[in-house]
């Protein structure tokens, strides 16, 4: 698991990949997605986002595209369910059971322990049970930033500048989302 802090965000990145499934019965799982889970832990010090939250991620390998996201809330009920599948309620419909299977056992638990830690915290109100009060925030001084010349390129950083149909088969997100274009007469 690696983690990137920010000045409003944490970062927890999974060292493997994970099969998103949604639960359509009785024991009985469909496969959705198959992308790199990642966690983002909205800290809430933002002027228009003042409530942590911490967003679930499934992002695609190579593109870093979201192929799927949801909020872990109180009512989430994130689960262990096995050693390498994980399971939670949708924010969106609490009713709706969905699963990870992880690639590797040792990934599922540090992001277990990343989710568990973020949970347990009772500064995360949105996170925790409900009925516990946050602390106002406090008041923070403007301070004066460095100009953006002083500031360091990312370290370890990857940009992809453009993605063109030609990268089609290498990403399912341009398989599934974009649409192909139509030939004219003249192609044929």
């Amino acid at each position: 698991m690696r983690e990137t802090r920010g000045l409003l965000y944490i970062i927890f990145v999974s060292s493997s990949l994970a099969n998103l499934y949604e639960n359509v019965g009785k024991d009985e799982w469909r496969l959705i997605y198959t992308g790199i889970p990642v966690l983002l832990h909205d800290k809430g010090s933002a002027k228009s986002r003042n409530t942590p939250r911490v967003t679930f991620t499934l992002t695609e390998r190579g593109s870093c595209f979201a192929l799927w996201s949801d909020r872990i809330d109180n009512l989430s009920s994130y689960k262990v369910a096995g050693p390498a599948f994980h399971t939670m309620c949708l924010s969106t419909d609490h009713r709706k059971i969905i699963g990870f299977s992880f690639d590797s056992s040792q990934a599922a638990r540090e992001l277990w322990l990343c989710i568990e830690k973020l949970i347990s915290d009772p500064e995360n109100i949105a996170l925790s049970t409900p009925g516990r009060k946050r602390k106002p925030p406090k008041k923070v001084k403007a301070i004066q930033l460095p100009p953006k010349s002083q500031i360091s390129n990312p370290c370890q950083f990857h940009h992809i500048t453009s993605v063109t149909p030609e990268d089609a088969p290498r990403y399912f997100s341009l398989q599934a989302f974009v649409a192909k274009p139509q030939k004219t007469q003249r192609d044929h």
